[in-house]
Order: structure tokens, then sequence, then C-alpha cells
């Protein structure tokens, strides 16, 4: 075969090519560098006897750039971003934010079982999972999870006589 430089030259459009197929408009650059690092990958490790290598390079570049597409989006949906300015307003408020929360549930908890109430503030309250709900109180999940499908009924129709 021939030098990678010659080959980085001739799968240059390729490279693009795949990179519009996905639709990639942020970063392009980054994410051309990662589709050459999977030429240079599949340039590396192309046996002929296996097929074609347009073929085989294809294959490993656009497979590199979804995956790399996977990880940059699981990144940004799980990673909130902030601003100096909204930390500092956030660390003011935080105090009467709570407290406004706290009253906030328990008024609606009121016309709520004691079950239902008892998912809705250990849920909102104290961050608890069904599992653990189910734990403290000798249930089981599925039991929690009724009280929850229940509770979350009435509340629903509560808010909407309330927006009338």
């Amino acid at each position: 075969m021939t030098d990678f430089s010659t080959i980085a030259a001739k799968f240059t459009p390729m490279i693009h090519h795949i990179i519009r197929s996905l639709s990639i408009y942020k970063n392009e650059d980054e994410y051309f560098q990662i589709g050459l690092i999977a030429l240079w990958e599949s340039y590396q490790n192309f046996n002929a006897d296996l097929g074609q290598f347009h073929n085989y390079a294809y294959t490993v570049i656009k497979g590199r750039l979804m995956n790399e597409l996977k990880v940059h989006h699981k990144y940004e949906t799980n990673t909130k971003l902030y601003d100096t300015v909204s930390l500092e307003i956030e660390d003011t408020f935080s105090i009467h934010e709570e407290a406004f929360n706290i009253e906030n549930i328990v008024s609606y908890a009121e016309g709520l079982t004691l079950n239902q109430q008892r998912w809705l503030l250990q849920t909102y309250l104290q961050n608890k999972t069904v599992t653990e709900i189910a734990e403290k109180y000798l249930v089981s999940p599925s039991a929690v999870k009724s009280w929850r499908k229940s509770a979350l009924a009435k509340l629903r129709k509560k808010m909407i006589v309330n927006s009338k």
C-alpha cells in the first residue's frame, strides 16, 4: 500500500461526506480529526483478504463518528452547564426557594391518602426512590408505584380544577 498521507488526501472527501450524512454541524473539525484517526486505524488494521479497503474504511469511520456523537449527546443531556451569574443568584435565593417548595408540596398533599402523601413527600422532599420508600414502609415497590399512580391522577385533577 501507499503511505498514509496520500490515503488521507484521497479519503478526505469521504470523511466530509460522512460528517454531512450524519448532520454534524457543531465541532466539525473535531469530528474530522476523529474521522482521520479512524482512517489511520483502518489503514493499520486492514486485511486485503477480507474485502476492499474503501468499504472497510467507510464502515470504521462512520461507526467511530456515530459512537462519538452518542458520547457527546449523552454528555450534553447529563451535564448542566452553569454560568457564574446564575450560580450567584441560585445561592442567594436557595433558602427561600426551599421553604417555598416545601410549602408548595405540602399544600399539594392535601386531599391525598396517607400512603399517597408518603410517596409525594418522600419523593420530592427527600429525593427517595420507589425502592427506598418501599423499604422504609415495608411494602413492595409495586405498592409504592400504585400510590404514585393514584397520587398523580389526583394531583392532575386538582391542577385542572385550579387552572379553570
